[in-house]
């Protein structure tokens, strides 16, 4: 006997909508909460530009990692590369004086090598990409303290003279608070959102975009179609590695120092942040657009929360319970999840 608790198709068609714009209502809830409890404290301009900042490299990290949601994996070791190409950032800058064009793509292509070697044990090996990038995390974590010796190094190198070396004061404009574009623009706010237009494009108006998509909802269907998969995966991975290692020298640069710990969990507010904006775990499914308003609201609610003195602890639960219900009205079946009925 079949149970139909299928919903009316206006309810259906309201659903659908409810969850393709969770994100942008979700913002406005959280814009809310600002404005009523902390008012002009919240909306000062100074105040949104250094929570946007401080949380610019944690959205670098959610734009490479929805590129791999996107194609039905889940990369948790861009926390750890991040830490890595940061240390690599402040170890090129303080013992070899290096210049930040310089140093940057060196970053870039550490972060893209672990994130190639994550792409080449999952599809080569075959390893989930939740175990390889698991794996990899540790493997970079301990490569990060092992060459740092466990000890912080600092970015703000000083001359005979006690001022900031030409090259340490360059890189003072990857994060440091106060040095600005214009005098305006925030250089990590302007570095995130440079990424987000970039592979926004690179995912709608290009063939690699598509196959990206392609691959998430239907491997198999991609690959008969020609898609090359493997190649497509290993790319996001790469592509992912190497946001990563941009994203390393802004955290050095904002911290003043590279940390051994540096990254520690930000893959989770990556991922929470890709999942807030609409991307499905199971591929397929996100923009980068969903990304970045996602990465707004992790943004606005910690200095909300921060603003109201709520603890760290609560901090992390009601950001758990956020993800966990972003997930669950993503379920194509939420109606009937809920009135605990079956599709057959």
């Amino acid at each position: 006997m079949t149970l139909d608790t299928a919903p009316p198709g206006g309810l259906r068609r309201t659903l659908s909508a409810l969850g393709a714009a969770q994100a942008y209502i979700g913002l406005v809830l959280v814009l809310a909460v600002g404005i009523a409890t902390k008012g002009e404290m919240f909306l000062n301009e100074t105040n949104l530009t250094n929570a946007i900042g401080a949380f610019a490299s944690r959205g670098i990290l959610a734009v490479g990692v929805t590129l791999v949601i996107l194609t039905g994996g889940i990369d948790l070791s861009v926390g750890s590369l991040l830490g890595i190409a940061s240390m690599t950032a402040a170890m090129m800058l303080s013992k070899h004086s290096l210049e930040p064009w310089q140093i940057v793509p060196i970053c870039m292509v550490v972060g893209a090598f672990f994130g190639f070697l994550n792409g080449a044990g999952t599809t080569w090996l075959r390893i989930q990409s939740f175990v390889m990038t698991l794996a990899m995390l540790s493997v970079v974590r301990g490569l990060d303290r092992q060459v740092s010796d466990n000890v912080s190094v600092g970015t703000q190198i000083t001359g005979p003279d006690g001022q900031l070396t030409p090259q340490a004061e360059a890189f003072q404009l990857f994060g440091t608070p106060g040095h600005n574009l214009f005098g305006r623009v925030y250089y990590p706010v302007l570095a995130f959102i440079v990424v987000c237009v970039v592979f926004h494009l690179i995912l709608t108006k290009t063939r690699f975009g598509r196959h990206v998509y392609a691959v998430g909802g239907n491997p198999t269907a991609a690959r008969l179609s020609g898609v090359n998969v493997t190649a497509v995966t290993i790319a996001v991975f790469t592509l992912s590695g190497l946001l990563a290692g941009f994203a390393g020298p802004i955290d050095a640069a904002y911290s003043a120092s590279a940390d051994p710990q540096a990254g520690q969990s930000y893959e989770l507010d990556a991922i929470a942040a890709a999942v807030i904006g609409g991307a499905s775990l199971a591929g397929g499914k996100g923009t980068i657009a969903g990304t970045f308003v996602g990465a707004l609201i992790l943004t606005l609610l910690d200095n909300v929360l921060g603003l109201n003195a709520v603890s760290d602890n609560w901090q992390l639960v009601i950001k758990g319970l956020i993800v966990v219900v972003a997930v669950v009205l993503q379920r194509p079946d939420l109606f009937t999840f809920f009135r605990g009925g079956s599709r057959s």
